[in-house]
């Protein structure tokens, strides 16, 4: 998981970019490819909700939505990208730019789309255009940020702007790496009107690891445990480890375990069933 978090830090200031080998001025547009392979959870998710999902010959290993998706042992850090070419893909997605295989494709005349990771939900919208753009779908990708902006309106009219100034946890495994605002997942959080805890413990870190005695000190009202499926944890585990059960969240049962998902993709499917939670939590609270 921290190697994970950390990759993430590298890349999340990356700026989406299409790579391909420029043609000459005045070419037409390349026709919208046939066979993806998305090496990207989130894009993977983008895809079904734009109706690519019948271009899609391959998603990587960690794509789980949809389930019907079909899923490959590969996992885009693979050392050569000819382990992708039985599948025959005319355009493979990547969330993040690791080692040459972008480089490599291109010698195999293989289009590539480089989507990293947003860091707001307009980064969202500009990666479901994108997207939309490139396979032929853009009406249909207009279409799915108006779902995804509808789903998030009636998330904070539930909330009740019960979220305002109150402060949280994220945990993304139990030796407290934790998200700040700057993240994605922060931002949604952000949506209404909530303080991470984190902030002033990241010095320019936005996955920085935290101590028990630092989240004791600052008794966040929520804890969000992001490590349910890496690391088993539950709330009962959390507020069993020293001093925590002490912590005002613990003690109001606002600890909550969430999927790992939603802390590390941005895709709509996950968006959306982040800010239903939140939206839940909060109305329910005391």
């Amino acid at each position: 998981m921290r190697q994970k978090w950390a990759v993430l830090a590298t890349s999340v200031a990356a700026v989406a970019a299409l790579v391909a080998a420029p043609g000459p001025a005045g070419a037409s547009p390349p026709a919208p490819p046939e066979r993806i392979l998305s090496l990207s959870a989130s894009a993977t998710q983008m895809l079904y909700a734009i109706g690519a999902g019948k271009q899609v010959v391959g998603v990587d290993k960690y794509s789980t939505w949809p389930p019907g998706a079909p899923r490959t042992k590969f996992t885009g850090y693979e050392s050569s990208a000819e382990d992708y070419l039985y599948l025959h893909p005319d355009l493979v997605v990547f969330a993040f730019k690791e080692g040459t295989l972008i480089q490599q494709l291109a010698k195999l005349h293989v289009r590539t789309l480089l989507l990293p990771p947003a860091t707001n939900i307009a980064g969202v919208d500009s990666q479901l255009a994108e997207l939309g753009r490139t396979t032929g779908h853009l009406a249909a990708a207009e279409q799915a940020e108006a779902r995804l902006a509808r789903s998030i309106s009636a998330a904070e009219r539930e909330a009740k702007g019960k979220g305002r100034g109150k402060t949280y946890y994220i945990e993304l495994d139990p030796t407290y790496y934790t998200a700040t605002s700057g993240t994605f997942i922060g931002s949604e959080f952000s949506l209404f009107g909530m303080r991470d805890i984190a902030d002033p413990a990241g010095h320019g870190n936005l996955w920085p690891q935290i101590s028990a005695e630092y989240l004791l000190k600052q008794d966040p009202d929520y804890v969000f445990l992001a490590d349910t499926v890496c690391c088993h944890q539950t709330p009962a585990s959390f507020a069993s480890r020293p001093g925590l059960s002490l912590l005002r969240a613990v003690k109001l049962h606002q600890v909550i375990g969430v999927d790992d998902s939603v802390a590390s993709e941005w895709g709509p499917h996950t968006v959306s069933e982040l800010v239903d939670l939140l939206a839940r939590v909060l109305a329910a609270s005391r």
